[in-house]
């Protein structure tokens, strides 16, 4: 019964949280950032879960953890769309400077680069696109996703109204991004050891309850429970999902 309280005090937390103004999710959807309206909801289905089967502590801890878990998922595998993006960007202005180098036309050498890309990079492609379209036409560039073809633009921007040779600053382009992609590969290699070790401190909590369990010591029975038992589950997991992100957020910047 002591989760009715704070079943009803989530509740009314969530009644509370007012969905954002139509100005603020406009912007967020040009951003391409999702609509926050789910975080209201996910606070009243935990709310829910926990005053239906009477286990606060547990539901807040699964809660925690799953949030956590699904946060590191999305965020490795941004990371390694962002890795992906950026070889790809590199295979381009390859096949760029070398084409423009061989003697053929920036936009021929921009169609033909483009058509390399494959399928799975389509931000990338449809980028590649619309420079090669531009500079058939002589018109601007329109506003570009990738960062590094937004300097391809730049650059040939520069040559069309400097009359420097795009030639020299595709090469250098290429050059820069190789390095910062070999960079990041010897950086992830590097960091492979506080990879594991953080894993490995993520777990012990874990291993501390199978050891008590091993010992006869029954400590799912008093976490899962009421009173004190439930509030050690949910600052203990609350805690091991703050390493979890503090962690990865720590080599996340060692490694940019």
């Amino acid at each position: 019964m002591a989760s009715i309280p704070l079943a009803a005090c989530c509740l009314a937390g969530a009644a509370l949280m007012q969905p954002p103004r139509p100005m603020i999710r406009i912007r967020a959807a040009a951003l391409g950032n999702r609509n926050p309206a789910w975080i209201p909801a996910t606070v009243a289905v935990v709310a829910i879960a926990a005053f239906a089967f009477d286990k606060a502590g547990v539901v807040i801890a699964a809660a925690l953890a799953a949030a956590t878990a699904v946060h590191m998922v999305n965020s490795r595998r941004k990371d390694r769309d962002a890795a992906a993006g950026t070889r790809a960007a590199a295979d381009y202005i390859g096949h760029l400077a070398e084409s423009v180098g061989a003697g053929a036309t920036f936009t021929d050498a921009a169609r033909r680069a483009a058509d390399r890309l494959s399928n799975d990079t389509s931000s990338i492609r449809r980028d590649a696109l619309n420079i090669a379209n531009a500079s058939a036409s002589g018109s601007a560039v329109p506003e570009l996703i990738t960062p590094e073809l937004k300097r391809v633009a730049s650059l040939w921007a520069l040559s069309a109204t400097r009359g420097i040779p795009v030639k020299g600053l595709l090469a250098n382009a290429r050059d820069e991004i190789d390095h910062a992609v070999r960079h990041r590969t010897a950086t992830d290699a590097a960091l492979a050891g506080p990879k594991t070790t953080a894993t490995v401190l993520s777990l012990l909590p874990l291993a501390g309850i199978a050891m008590g369990s091993a010992m006869g010591a029954n400590p799912i029975d008093y976490l899962t429970g009421s009173g004190i038992g439930a509030v050690l589950l949910v600052v203990g997991t609350a805690l091991v999902c703050a390493g979890v992100l503090v962690s990865h957020e720590i080599i996340r910047r060692a490694a940019a």
